[in-house]
């Protein structure tokens, strides 16, 4: 994969403090230096300490990657929401893992990526960039290398990414919008849920309703912070919990899995230089459920 890079700015900088400014961390430098790939400057090698002038053209070549035994590739259906020379969107179901775990055996959604990538001839390196739950519906977003994953990566830490979630949410809500900052730990109990807890990790979350029902409503959820569970756990604890998520109190009438589907995902691409949208429709059991209470009211 090469990136080309003009210089602008009349800022003296070397080479090494200008890719830094383009994003590259040190770890990178260093594969790129050790591990086979090329920096060009106007078509010349060049060494870290090489002093650019104004309108110098800088072409980096990233090395080869080496991907991990642990994910097979899998063929299967895959989703595509959006694709670029870099990312890569796609639209999970629910009841399928993000990444293989000891003791799973069925397809995730890494392992169909992962054969997406060799059929289109790509670097098949797997680069999740966040996971969903395993029965959350919607956006997964994969890096197609490791500084298209970095870039992005460094965006989760200056809430510049914009996630948001369509939830169904047992109750009446007495607002229509809200925000909740509640931290949250280890579940004591179970160390595979999550609870509030004063002495955990701080955690943000926005809501809007969108539609109230008699016994649910349909909620947009944005996430300011990115905690385990955190939707789950912060709308439990409002006394709210999810349909179907029996793990944290929701009732399982109407669905056999947490409603909760990731529907939007914004962040801003430095490569392209523009701030790029992905949506994802609401799942069709999701949408079957808001249908009927529809239909009903009408």
């Amino acid at each position: 994969m090469n990136y080309h890079f003009i210089k602008r700015s009349l800022i003296s900088q070397n080479l090494r403090q200008f890719l830094c400014q383009q994003g590259f961390s040190k770890t990178q430098l260093k594969q790129l230096q050790y591990h086979n790939g090329h920096v060009y400057v106007n078509h010349k090698r060049r060494y870290w300490n090489y002093q650019l002038r104004p309108n110098d053209e800088i072409i980096v070549t990233l090395p080869q990657e080496q991907g991990s035994d642990q994910i097979l590739p899998q063929q299967g259906t895959l989703d595509v929401l959006y694709e670029d020379d870099n990312y890569l969107f796609v639209n999970k179901p629910a009841g399928i893992a993000s990444l293989p775990a000891k003791g799973l055996n069925s397809p995730t959604m890494a392992n169909l990526v992962k054969a997406y990538l060799q059929n289109a001839q790509l670097n098949d390196v797997i680069h999740l960039v966040s996971r969903l739950d395993r029965d959350t519906s919607g956006i997964l977003t994969f890096a197609k290398n490791a500084y298209a994953h970095h870039l992005i990566d460094q965006q989760f830490r200056t809430q510049s990414i914009a996630k948001e979630y369509l939830a169904l949410l047992e109750g009446n809500f007495a607002k229509q919008q809200g925000e909740i900052k509640l931290a949250i730990g280890v579940d004591p109990h179970n160390h595979n849920l999550r609870c509030v807890d004063a002495n955990g990790k701080f955690a943000w979350t926005k809501y809007q309703v969108v539609q109230q029902f008699d016994n649910f409503a349909q909620v947009r959820v944005q996430l300011i912070t990115g905690r385990t569970h955190q939707i789950r756990v912060h709308f439990a604890a409002l006394g709210h919990p999810l349909l179907g998520d029996q793990a944290y109190g929701g009732a399982t009438d109407l669905i056999q899995r947490q409603a909760l589907h990731c529907c939007r995902f914004r962040f801003f691409d430095p490569i392209q230089d523009q701030t790029l949208t992905v949506k994802a429709p609401l799942a069709p059991d999701l949408q079957m459920i808001v249908s009927k209470k529809l239909s009903a009211t009408e």
